[in-house]
């Protein structure tokens, strides 16, 4: 089987990411970074709220702990852009003291009704609201007080479902951490610029010969997993991100079920979902993390019911079962391991354009990426359906 007939956007997009490194370094530590907030602003915020929906949302898991490890306030917050609107009461919110709390919400787009929604309300209870996003000119831009744009450039030809947008977007908000330690003093002087060098040499370490690597390994995986309906991601602390966003992927491509769990709760859940020889399963481990061991505990479990089951992992050491499928990772730059999330969904999402492609499912229910046909006796092609931009705005406080 010929592997390039298989192409497909979400696959280039991988491997476009060492390519597109340095300048996406340049626009999330440019000057606008300088510019969205002063220094004083800085020194004010106590409180940081972090937002968004789908893979912003997966972005704001993934990065929030690296913000709150430089920004020496009381907390940083993850929420769901609907809880934050329609379920967290202005007294909860921190509300008191100026300029705080940040609300930085992440939309690529701009254009999600409930984004807009929570920039409003951050704007009309007093708290100070960012859009953190690749569109200046969004409905969400009109309703941020700041605006910090990641000016990622298009692939050439089609570059969806987004993947390039979710790495600027957890670059953004590593480039935000150190601007918040630079100023307040929990980085040196040296700070910004050794986050830069170790996201550059991360990102590059993926080049070559290693993303080669990976292709090959998800074609070959997809070979056998091309027929599954169901697949379950697992993922602890910030790998819960990276999951989320494989899972997402597999989604958007391939119109496939899918679940996100943590290592813990799978094992009181999902275990028991019937028929396990069916259901492809993806986990992501860090080797670093307290939870590591029951990661290698529950995918050695999955494993024994009959799961087949692929661990995506920074540990090259042999201590998963025989006949579970480990793609390992280069290492992160020592002091960094909290860059781990920035290039992890790597393999997942190969993973899903193959699948989808070998499969012949249309991208988005709508899109044959092997004829670049759209597919129209869909009701996924009835724009009035797809509420994520004309859902109605309603302000809660």
């Amino acid at each position: 089987m010929n592997k390039s007939e298989f192409n497909n956007p979400i696959r280039r997009q991988v491997f476009s990411l060492p390519d597109l490194v340095e300048e996406q370094l340049t626009a999330c530590f440019g000057h606008g970074l300088k510019e969205l907030i002063s220094m004083a602003e800085i020194f004010d915020a106590r409180k940081i709220i972090l937002t968004g929906a789908g893979d912003s949302y997966a972005a704001a898991i993934a990065m929030a702990p690296v913000i709150e490890k430089y920004c020496d306030c009381f907390g940083v917050q993850v929420m769901r852009a609907v809880e934050f609107c329609r379920f967290l009461p202005t007294a909860d919110i921190g509300i008191g003291e100026p300029n705080s709390p940040l609300v930085i919400a992440i939309s690529a787009g701009g254009g999600t009704s409930r984004v807009v929604e929570v920039l409003e309300k951050a704007a009309k209870v007093g708290a100070f609201p960012i859009l953190l996003t690749n569109n200046p000119n969004s409905k969400a831009a009109q309703a941020a007080k700041r605006v910090y744009v990641m000016e990622t450039p298009s692939l050439p030809g089609n570059d969806s479902p987004g993947l390039r947008s979710y790495f600027a977007s957890e670059l953004g908000l590593i480039a935000f951490a150190s601007r918040m330690g630079h100023v307040r003093g929990t980085l040196p002087p040296t700070g910004p610029a050794q986050f830069k060098k170790a996201i550059l040499d991360y990102v590059k370490s993926y080049e070559g010969e290693v993303l080669e690597r990976i292709d090959e390994q998800m074609f070959r995986i997809a070979q056998t997993w091309k027929d599954f309906e169901r697949f379950d991601f697992i993922g602890d602390d910030v790998e819960f991100g990276s999951a989320f966003f494989g899972a997402a992927k597999f989604l958007e491509c391939n119109g496939c079920a899918v679940t996100v769990d943590d290592s813990e709760d799978w094992c009181h859940i999902n275990y028991f979902i019937k028929d396990p020889q069916t259901i492809g399963t993806v986990i992501m481990a860090d080797k670093h993390s307290p939870s590591f061991g029951r990661i290698i505990e529950t995918a050695n479990s999955a494993h024994s019911i009959g799961r087949p089951v692929l661990v995506v992992t920074n540990c090259a050491d042999k201590v998963f079962a025989d006949g579970v499928e480990v793609c390992v990772l280069p290492e992160t730059p020592e002091g960094f391991e909290w860059l781990m999330p920035l290039m992890d969904y790597a393999p997942a999402s190969i993973l899903a354009g193959y699948i989808t492609t070998l499969s012949g499912e249309p991208f988005f229910r709508r899109l044959n990426v092997t004829t670049g046909e759209m597919v129209e006796d869909t009701p996924f092609a009835n724009r009035e359906c797809f509420t994520m931009g004309n859902s109605k705005i309603e302000i809660y406080e």
